[in-house]
């Protein structure tokens, strides 16, 4: 929530949270700010001190009693030793100066965007985004789920509004979709939607798309973050099919998790698709650190190997997933795991190392890299550099 902003200190704080937090469309008053903070119970509560600093004050000594999980940033164009003295002891956790303050107003909010207030710890969020349609995003996220489940709790939510088939590939029926869930989500608790997910004989479970995609009907990233912070707080794993097509739920997605899981093909129309991606995950504001690129379908003597892969987008590959079409498309087909149509396809041993990125990846073998028969870069920047609108 933002409260007593003007214009130019909403633009600035746009600028700098824009892959950290659902913004609102504009600031509120002091005399507002209350009833809207009991309504909308927010996370965050930033405070202009600019407009009035007696009613920043005051505001926040109210705020403390109707809603004390909130953090509360008090947002300043000066920064003043008693001014912030007095801002700490109505209940400020920060006082920020815009630009100079710009990364740790950031670590404060991405610090209380999961902060349930208790001592409950959060689960992993992770994305999985496919460089283009087709790279296998929805296989490789329905069987690292399977694949987790045997040991902890996970939650696979659907969020590829546009052709969703989580439910379908793991065959399963679920009763209640992200259609039923969007619309009640501002009141959503751990109990609603464990209520509301199939289960999968893993014991994986799933929060699938229906089977009409016009059942969606109208949604907010509001809606959609509650939906994921309530699935953090009830599995230690929140895994998001986030398809190919990036939409408002997708973007708020990506901006949220812990962990952005990037899937390519080996091939130059999926890595240059990649490489855009890229692009626009630096636009967002989202770190590299979050970043873990996969290459599915990876066999030998593959076109483009590894070492083109990683030169072209500044970025190693986490995880190569063999190619094995025959027993993926038989999987698929007959609505059961890769393992157990075979269990010694290459293809469902590589999908194991996709646990060990998210639960240890120190246990990830360097040596997984090598492929043979491999393309060899030519220069800096890889031999096909010139596709990426930059030169070698």
């Amino acid at each position: 929530m933002l409260v007593g902003l003007s214009s130019d200190a909403m633009g600035m704080v746009r600028e700098t949270l824009a892959a950290e937090a659902v913004l609102p469309d504009k600031s509120i008053s002091f005399g507002d700010a209350i009833g809207h903070a009991k309504r909308s119970k927010p996370d965050v509560v930033i405070v202009g001190f600019q407009e009035s600093m007696d009613g920043a004050l005051a505001l926040a000594e109210s705020l403390t009693k109707e809603i004390p999980r909130a953090t509360l940033i008090a947002l300043s164009d000066e920064g003043d030793a008693s001014v912030i003295l007095s801002a700490m002891r109505v209940g400020y956790k920060e006082f920020v100066v815009l630009p100079q303050d710009s990364q740790r107003l950031r670590q404060v909010v991405h610090d209380a965007a999961f902060d349930s207030g208790d001592d409950e710890e959060q689960g992993l969020v992770v994305s999985f985004l496919g460089a283009k349609g087709g790279v296998g995003v929805t296989t490789l996220v329905g069987h690292l789920a399977t694949e987790l489940a045997a040991i902890h709790r996970v939650i696979l939510v659907d969020l590829d509004f546009g052709m969703g088939d989580c439910a379908s590939m793991l065959d399963v029926t679920p009763k209640d979709t992200l259609a039923d869930v969007l619309p009640r989500a501002e009141r959503l608790d751990e109990r609603m939607l464990t209520s509301s997910v199939v289960v999968h004989k893993s014991k994986a479970h799933i929060l699938a798309q229906p089977n009409e995609l016009a059942k969606v009907g109208e949604y907010t990233q509001d809606d959609v973050y509650n939906i994921i912070r309530i699935a953090a707080k009830g599995y230690m794993f929140v895994l998001m099919d986030c398809g190919s097509h990036l939409n408002d739920g997708s973007t708020l997605a990506l901006q949220v998790s812990d962990l952005i899981v990037l899937v390519s093909t080996p091939d130059v129309i999926s890595v240059r698709d990649a490489f855009r991606r890229m692009k626009y995950f630096e636009v967002m504001g989202i770190e590299k650190e979050r970043i873990r690129l996969v290459v599915n379908r990876s066999r030998k003597g593959q076109y483009i190997g590894s070492a083109d892969i990683e030169a072209n987008l500044g970025l190693k590959v986490a995880v190569s997933i063999a190619d094995d079409p025959t027993t993926v498309d038989q999987a698929i087909n007959e609505g059961q795991l890769i393992r157990e149509v075979n269990r010694k396809s290459d293809t469902a041993k590589d999908i194991s190392k996709l646990v060990i990125l998210l639960t240890d990846e120190d246990d990830l073998d360097d040596d997984d890299d090598d492929e043979e028969g491999e393309g060899e870069p030519s220069g800096e920047g890889g031999w096909f550099s010139g596709l990426f609108g930059r030169g070698g």
